[in-house]
Order: structure tokens, then C-alpha cells, then sequence
């Protein structure tokens, strides 16, 4: 009775965090009430067209967008809200009532802000645009998509790796469990360098969130209005982790302890 609990605890723990991973791979796959509130990471623009103005001392029409559907990379307007998931991000003018669109879908896609913050800046104010935002990692595409992108295929493989530990950990045999345990020391291992790396570089991102404009004679050096955050999903990659941690000793245990 004793093992069967060891192994049962260790299946839940693993059933838990294999749906969390999954949960974080639908983060973003389209505007509904589930998809859109998971993300890895979000960027809030709704304090950029004071900065414009500022910047500039004339008004920015044109600057947003408020149709929600506009295509992305068109330079049609920027949107209030910007979230990042897996395959791809999606543009919100209203993102509390799914008021957006999403990016075509691509396996493992970059996490580029600036370029999709070019992309839909009306082309009138694009070369202000590359004045304003400092030279910070925010600007740096090459390094973002890079380690976003390499960070992903850890979670990836930590997924696959779930799921075999999840299929074998039920089956009673000594190389079963042994399967099940290596395969949870791999997906714990590859969860917390994927969710590091997310963490770094969403950290260093942030910090453009405290930049100024230079001040002018008409302005004291406003806000760039930029904010980047952490999503949800980075949260949900750290609980998938301890729990992931906490199964390799009972899988180990009844890998260990069982005799057939």
C-alpha cells in the first residue's frame, strides 16, 4: 500500500505539472478568455503616445489603432497591449474584453518587441520611433529571439519528457520506473534552465521601463511609457518545477524499492 501511494503521489505531481505546461503552450494561441491570459510576457504601450508627443511637441494621430482587427506588421497603428506566448503574440486594443488579434503561429517563435513595435508604427513616425527607444535590451532582436527561442525547446523537451514519465510511472516494473524517474529528472532539469532563461531575459528587458526622454525647453523628460512585464506563464513554468522536483524522489523511491 505504501508504494502504491509513493508512485500515486508521483503521477499526480506529474499529471499537475504536465498540465501546466500545456496550459502555457495554448498562452496566446488566440484572443479567448483562456489563451489570452496566459503569457510569458507582456508589454503595455498605453503611455508611449505621451511620450511621442513630448518627444516631438506636436500631436501623433494615426500613432493607435482602435480597430482590433487591423493586421499586424502593416504599420496600421500600434496596440495598448502586447502578449507573447510560444508561437506567436497578440495585439490588444482591449485586452480585459479579447479585443485583438494574434500573429500567424510559428514553432518556437521569437520574442522580438522592437521589431513588432516597427512593424505596426504608421511609417510617419518610424524613424522617431528608432530615435526614442534607447539602444537597451529591449532594442536587441538578435539576443531576445535567440534565448527566447532556446528556451522554448526546453520547455518543449520538458513536456515530452513529462509525458513519457507520466505513461511509464503507471506501468509496474522496475525499468518502468526507472524510465519514469530519469524522464522526471530530465523535465525538471530542462524546466529550470527554460524558466531562468525566461526570467533573465524578461528581467533585463524591464529595464527600460524607467527610462526618460531627454529633457527638452518644452518637456522635463517624460516617460517612455513602455512597461514590460512578466506573464503568467513564466509563473506557471516555476510552480511546474517544484512539483516536478518534488516527484523525482517518489519515483525514485518505487524505482528503487520494487522487485518484479
Amino acid at each position: 500500500m505504501r508504494g502504491e501511494i509513493c508512485l500515486g503521489s508521483a503521477s499526480l505531481l506529474c499529471f499537475i505539472s504536465l498540465m501546466l505546461l500545456i496550459f502555457v503552450h495554448v498562452g496566446q494561441t488566440n484572443t479567448g478568455s483562456v489563451a489570452r491570459g496566459i503569457a510569458m510576457v507582456s508589454i503595455n504601450m498605453t503611455g508611449y503616445l505621451q511620450a511621442m508627443e513630448a518627444g516631438t511637441g506636436d500631436p501623433a494621430p494615426g500613432l493607435f489603432t482602435n480597430n482590433a482587427t487591423a493586421p499586424l506588421w502593416q504599420g496600421l497603428g500600434l496596440r495598448q497591449e502586447y502578449l507573447w506566448g510560444f508561437y506567436g503574440h497578440c495585439a490588444y486594443t482591449n485586452l480585459s474584453h479579447g479585443l485583438g488579434i494574434c500573429s500567424n503561429k510559428t514553432f518556437g517563435a521569437k520574442f522580438t518587441p522592437f521589431d513588432v513595435m516597427l512593424g505596426d508604427t504608421p511609417p510617419r513616425y518610424n524613424v522617431f520611433t528608432q530615435f526614442i527607444v534607447p539602444t537597451t535590451t529591449f532594442k536587441d532582436s538578435g539576443y531576445l529571439g535567440t534565448f527566447y527561442n532556446a528556451a522554448f525547446w526546453l520547455i518543449f523537451i520538458a513536456t515530452l519528457a513529462m509525458a513519457v514519465s507520466l505513461v511509464t510511472g503507471v506501468i509496474k516494473n522496475t525499468w518502468t520506473f526507472g524510465t519514469a524517474a530519469f524522464f522526471s529528472i530530465i523535465a525538471t532539469l530542462c524546466i529550470l534552465i527554460g524558466a531562468s532563461i525566461f526570467t533573465a531575459i524578461i528581467s533585463k528587458t524591464s529595464a527600460i521601463n524607467t527610462y526618460k526622454l531627454p529633457p527638452t525647453a518644452s518637456s522635463p523628460g517624460a516617460p517612455l511609457g513602455i512597461l514590460v512585464s512578466t506573464g503568467k506563464g513564466v509563473y506557471m513554468l516555476w510552480a511546474a518545477f517544484a512539483l516536478m522536483l518534488i516527484s523525482i524522489f517518489p519515483y525514485t523511491v518505487s524505482w528503487v524499492t520494487f522487485r518484479r
